[in-house]
């Protein structure tokens, strides 16, 4: 009797076995499964976003709650990835403003100094100008007071114009002892000569 109950709780287990894994394996067939495996692959190859829709297709045929978990934790992790890009393209953007601004400082900075600069020359030149002009208008109204002047008051000499009349003085002074000298000699010599003749008229008488 005890066999007999043992022969038919193996064969009963048998057979639900045999339908457990026929379920499996028609499980194992159907598209939403395969989807859901072929989304694993992805998900190894870094591919989130494309393992997401696969995720989602296989959840329209498949109800396995291992594919809903893999779907949601892939979920979050594509809009972490996209929340760090636009964090990343915000920084960048931000990067390539403060480059702009402080090429754009720069600029006016330059821009300021370069006008600084000018208008420092401008005013340089024209402070020249005007020197020059007022120099010409006193050359010009010290030329005309000399005209008028002239000859009723001694003109003013410069440094150089007193050291040119002091050389020509000295060498007037000089000219001046040789004519003397000269004039010395040429009487010493008419004096030998007046004796040298005396001498010879004594000897003739």
């Amino acid at each position: 009797m005890f066999k007999k109950i043992l022969v038919l709780l193996l064969g009963v287990s048998l057979i639900i076995f045999g339908i457990l894994r026929l379920k499996r394996d028609k499980a194992i067939e159907e598209p939403g499964y395969l989807k859901f495996v072929n989304g694993n692959s992805l998900v190894k190859e870094n591919k989130t976003k494309e393992a997401l829709e696969e995720y989602k297709l296989a959840m329209d045929t498949n109800e396995d709650i291992n594919i809903k978990k893999n779907f949601e934790i892939i979920k979050n992790k594509v809009e972490e990835e996209k929340q760090n890009q636009q964090q990343d393209n915000q920084q960048n953007q931000e990067n390539k403003n403060d480059s702009q601004d402080n090429d754009k400082q720069n600029d006016q900075k330059n821009n300021e100094q370069n006008n600084k600069d000018e208008n420092q020359k401008n005013n340089e030149n024209q402070q020249q100008n005007q020197q020059n002009q007022q120099e010409n208008q006193e050359n010009k109204s010290d030329s005309q007071n000399n005209e008028q002047s002239k000859g009723s008051a001694p003109k003013e000499l410069t440094p150089e114009e007193k050291a040119v009349k002091q050389k020509e003085e000295e060498l007037r002074s000089i000219m001046q002892r040789l004519e003397g000298n000269e004039k010395q000699a040429f009487k010493n010599n008419e004096r030998v000569l007046n004796i040298s003749e005396n001498k010879n008229s004594e000897n003739r008488w």
